[in-house]
Order: C-alpha cells, then sequence, then structure tokens
C-alpha cells in the first residue's frame, strides 16, 4: 500500500512523492542535477523521490543505502522551505535594507507559512542581517542627506514601513537631536527662501512668511522649531531690515 505525501508550499522541493506506509523505503541513488549543480536528487528503491539543496543533503547525512521513512521526508521539506525562504530573503536585503515588516510582508507574498517566515526572520536577526534599528539608523542619515527633513516626517516614514515607535524615537536621538533639528530646518528654510526669491511672483512678507511656515511643518519638523527659524530666516532674507513680529 503506498501513501501519497504532498509537501508544503517549498519552492525548492520537487514534485510530490510515495512513501510505503507500513515500512520505511532504501535510498538507492544520490546524484547532482545537471543544471542545478548545488541540488542533488534523492532516489529510493529506484524511484525518484525529492531534490534537496547539497547544505540539507549534508544536515541530515543522508547516504546512499540509508534507509529514509514518512518523517524524515516531512523534515527535508521543511528545511528547504527555511532555505528558500531565507534565501528569498536574502535577495531583497542585497537589494536595499528593509525592515523586518517589509520582509515578513513579501514572504507571505511568496506563500510561505507564518511558522517558516518567523524562523527565517529569527535566523537573519540572529545572523544581524535583519535589525530595524539600524535600518532606521539609515534611513534616517539617507533621508537627511537627500533633502532637509524634521523628525515628525521621519518618524511617520518609518512607521509606515513598521518600525516600532520607541525604535525610531531612539534612532532619531542617536543621529541628531534639537540641535540637528534646528540645523536642518534652517537649511530647509535657507532653500525655501532661495527659491522664492528666483520666482516671478511677487509675494509680501507676511505671505512669505506663512508659506515658509507651512513648508516647514510640512517637512516634519516640530512648531517650536519652525516659530524661530522662520522668524530668523526671515529676517536674514530681508537683510535685517525688516523687524517681523513673532505673531
Amino acid at each position: 500500500m503506498f501513501v501519497r505525501i504532498f509537501p508544503p508550499c517549498a519552492p525548492r522541493v520537487h514534485g510530490a512523492f510515495f512513501l510505503r506506509a507500513t515500512s520505511a523505503m532504501k535510498i538507492t541513488r544520490i546524484e547532482k542535477q545537471q543544471k542545478r549543480p548545488a541540488r542533488r536528487n534523492i532516489y529510493a528503491d529506484g524511484e525518484f523521490l525529492i531534490g534537496v539543496g547539497a547544505e540539507t543533503l549534508i544536515r541530515f547525512g543522508l547516504r546512499t543505502g540509508d534507509e529514509i521513512n514518512a518523517a524524515t521526508i516531512r523534515s527535508l521539506e521543511q528545511a528547504e522551505e527555511l532555505l528558500s525562504a531565507k534565501n528569498a530573503a536574502l535577495r531583497l536585503l542585497s537589494v536595499r535594507p528593509r525592515a523586518e515588516r517589509e520582509i515578513r510582508d513579501r514572504l507571505r507574498e511568496k506563500e510561505f507559512s507564518d511558522h517558516t517566515i518567523t524562523e527565517a526572520i529569527d535566523a537573519l536577526k540572529a545572523a544581524k542581517l535583519l535589525d530595524d534599528a539600524q535600518f532606521a539608523r539609515t534611513y534616517i542619515r539617507n533621508a537627511l542627506a537627500l533633502k532637509p527633513t524634521g523628525p515628525l516626517l521621519l518618524k511617520k516614514k518609518l512607521l509606515l514601513l513598521g518600525v516600532e515607535a520607541k525604535v525610531i524615537e531612539e534612532a532619531i536621538a542617536e543621529c541628531g537631536g534639537k540641535g540637528t533639528d534646528e540645523a536642518e530646518a534652517t537649511r530647509a528654510a535657507s532653500g525655501f527662501l532661495s527659491r522664492a526669491s528666483r520666482s516671478k511672483t511677487q509675494t509680501d512678507a507676511r505671505a512669505l512668511r506663512e508659506r515658509l511656515i507651512a513648508y516647514l511643518l510640512r517637512r516634519g519638523f516640530r512648531w517650536e522649531v519652525v516659530r524661530v527659524v522662520a522668524l530668523q530666516a526671515m529676517k536674514e532674507s530681508a537683510g535685517g531690515e525688516e523687524e517681523l513680529s513673532e505673531g
């Protein structure tokens, strides 16, 4: 009597296979795949059983002549699925840094089981290949290098990427602080006023200041910083000739 066992979702496990329900089968041949040299085909009782990676084969210590049963087959499938999930995650990380939630979501799209995804992510975190704190710091530094950005906007964007609020706040504190916040706001204000000065549209000082304040708030700067920076930037832009009220 034969029982057909279907493998779980594991892209690197090939086909279905058959296993005797009453006794183990004997591995009769193990050979390298022609098109994928890093993988091995395992044959049992003269028939193709399953394809696995060389790493999995070594880990299980399987050799020609060994007996193989349903439990071992299932363990091979699970090992292959985990390896496939880790490789998929590593391919994503090789393109650019990513937050843990994005990796989890992308692996779900590939139909890996939640258990396998958690195992893969835990392995990547243990190897320090996936770290939301490091991701947040890198994201913040890159964002600041591209364009002046305030902490509120940085936090909003990182929250949308699935990074925890506490991790974000620690990363912002590490990458800057109040001094950096004010410096970035001043840089943003300077750029805004420079562009405004080249505009053909004439704007009175009060209207320009209101537009500057709105711009700085959109860039994620805190009101207490925006208020001071906008006033100072307008004074410098006017050459110190105009005294603008804070009201």
